[in-house]
């Protein structure tokens, strides 16, 4: 075993490397010059933002989330580290495996996520939203200054061009969230219907507002669901501008980023440059960390916290050390029986599974007490 059970972390570690990097760049956010909405009045009854339960937190006509600086300085570069190999670009596929930055820097969706707030979204591709109280349907309506990054418009014939592609040949969750739609239709270029089927939970509208706009200007259907190492065309803030696989890519700043002073962007993505390098096991990204060829990580091994940050570079100040308190929900490690099983079926056996696992000496002895 290599996790206690059940346990969890007391805190997240993270590790700012200043080799060669500004560390306000760390927050990555802010963009500056955007569009602004136009002008007008909203569709009767829309709202800004939805909630699982309740209602957002920010009001109607925020300037920007409260976790950001709005005016974070922007430029230089950033490099990051990650364990594995890549052979795709297509991050909307199951086969191969594809670069884990691509759906975040290079792909909006209708709606934003807030960081600090549950099952909170706002406006972003999608201006205004109106949702009936049932939740039987919800209508997005776009924002007119929302662009891809080759300057064509997103329009409603891409929302619905995107839903049925992700439906029908994305990743397996998508088939399956998308496909409680019963009907979308879009009344003209900047309005999109769903409607759901009866056995829809209350979740499905913020399901929706998360789906990622393809351009279907750009998209070929028939090859959509195959590996690429060809650069998508997509709307949010970076564009992949270098690709050396399996070792590494680079994603560079959209000048023309249409949400660029978005509340909902405001903020964010900062360096101009973001370069992602690929290492086969955990050893070689950490003394590549330590030499300074990578700015930025988080710390998940108890023992390497415990005594791996002795190096000159963290006493000199050139690695800054930080311990940030896990608020929650919290991750965990845990062993998790199948209780379709039989033989797991038994509260007992489960019981006797756990009475017999010694979680205080492995925590002490294995992980440094880092467990809670």
């Amino acid at each position: 075993m290599e996790r206690a059970a059940g346990s969890r972390y007391r805190h997240r570690r993270i590790v700012a490397n200043s080799f060669g990097v500004s560390l306000a760049l760390l927050a990555i956010g802010a963009l500056t010059p955007g569009v602004a909405a136009e002008s007008g009045a909203e569709p009767r009854g829309s709202v800004h933002g939805i909630a699982m339960h309740g209602a957002p937190a920010l009001a109607d006509g925020f300037k920007h989330f409260p976790y950001v600086n709005p005016d974070a300085p922007k430029g230089g570069r950033m490099t990051l580290g990650v364990r594995g190999a890549f052979d795709s670009l297509n991050p909307f596929t199951s086969r191969g495996v594809a670069v884990g930055n691509v759906r975040s820097l290079v792909f909006e969706s209708l709606l934003a996520r807030s960081a600090d707030e549950p099952f909170t979204l706002y406006g972003l591709i999608a201006r205004r939203i109106s949702l009936p109280d049932d939740r039987s349907e919800i209508t997005f309506h776009l924002d007119p200054a929302a662009r891809f990054s080759d300057g064509k418009p997103i329009t409603s014939a891409d929302v619905l061009f995107s839903h049925d592609l992700l439906k029908t040949r994305g990743p397996f969750y998508m088939r399956s969230h998308y496909g409680k739609v019963v009907t979308a239709e879009a009344p003209d270029a900047r309005t999109v219907r769903f409607t759901f089927a009866p056995e829809a939970d209350r979740e499905i509208p913020l399901i929706l507002g998360m789906m990622p706009i393809l351009p279907k200007h750009a998209l070929d259907p028939a090859v959509f669901d195959k590996t690429t190492l060809k650069p998508m065309v997509g709307s949010g803030p970076y564009v992949i501008s270098n690709v050396d696989a399996p070792q590494s890519v680079t994603f560079s700043r959209n000048p023309d980023y249409w949400a660029s002073d978005h509340p909902a962007r405001r903020g964010m993505f900062n360096a101009d440059t973001i370069k992602v390098d690929y290492y086969r096991d955990a050893t070689a990204l950490f003394e590549a960390f330590k030499t300074g060829a990578v700015d930025f990580r988080f710390e998940s091994e108890p023992a390497r916290w415990a005594d791996g940050y002795q190096f000159a570079a963290v006493t000199d100040g050139r690695v800054k050390v930080e311990t940030i308190e896990t608020g929650l929900p919290a991750g965990m490690n845990a062993l998790v029986f199948n209780t379709r099983r039989p033989v797991f079926a038994d509260p007992n056996v489960r019981r006797g599974f756990i009475a017999l696992f010694d979680f205080k000496w492995i925590n002490g002895a294995l992980y440094n007490g880092q467990f809670a």
